[in-house]
């Protein structure tokens, strides 16, 4: 993750040096809305360790992460803005279990979360030519996550903890960059801690 951010902020560097007395691509007043999807979803790495080495047929899915953020750029180099990151899991898989009587049967637990954090995001933007916008990014905000399950055993107990996070607040730091085709249309990309690793999408300008 070290050289990531190294090899970035290299990028940034150079992009700094590159400047130029054309036209930033973002001034005060100038409203952002990036769209993005992130890699990796770290719930789906863990989802080994919730069903453990008995169970067979595993299914495993998720989305994310991804999500939304928008930004008013309140000076030349300053934004705040909002930042919804949303991600899933779905475990499916079988097990065997005795009933009362003692004989084995083969059931079928699914569990599924899901994961939304809505943090206030705050950007400083250390430099811009005509059609690159690069910025460090730092949000705060909440981190909820929601449990189900469901078992065709008659003798499953759905766990007391089926809601909430361990930690009910998150936080995050990112560097970034956006690219510009139009005054209107480009691309971005983020690294940072505190939300997906890497993400990228598209970024609109009003």
């Amino acid at each position: 993750m070290k050289k990531i951010f190294t090899l970035f902020a290299a990028a940034a560097a150079l992009t700094f040096g590159s400047m130029n007395s054309a036209s930033a691509q973002v001034e005060q007043g100038t409203v952002i809305i990036d769209p993005y999807y992130g890699y990796p979803n770290f719930s789906k790495k863990f989802a080994d360790a919730i069903v453990g080495d008995s169970a067979t047929n595993v299914d495993i899915t998720g989305i994310g992460p991804c999500g939304l953020r928008g930004e008013y750029m309140i000076s030349d180099n300053f934004g705040v803005g909002v930042d919804f990151i949303y991600n899933s899991l779905g475990v499916k898989y079988n097990y065997e279990d005795w009933d009362t009587s003692g004989v084995s049967h083969t059931y079928e637990d699914k569990i599924n979360q899901q994961r939304f954090r809505i943090q206030l995001r705050m950007n400083y933007h250390f430099a811009q030519t005509e059609q690159v916008d690069a910025y460090v990014g730092f949000g705060a905000g909440t981190n909820i996550r929601r449990f189900t399950y469901t078992s065709d055993n008659p003798n499953f107990t759905e766990p007391d903890a089926a809601s909430g996070a361990l930690i009910p607040v998150s936080l995050r730091i990112a560097l970034g960059v956006r690219y510009y085709f139009t005054d209107f249309l480009g691309i971005n990309a983020e690294i940072g801690l505190g939300g997906p690793m890497i993400s990228g999408g598209i970024s609109l300008k009003f």
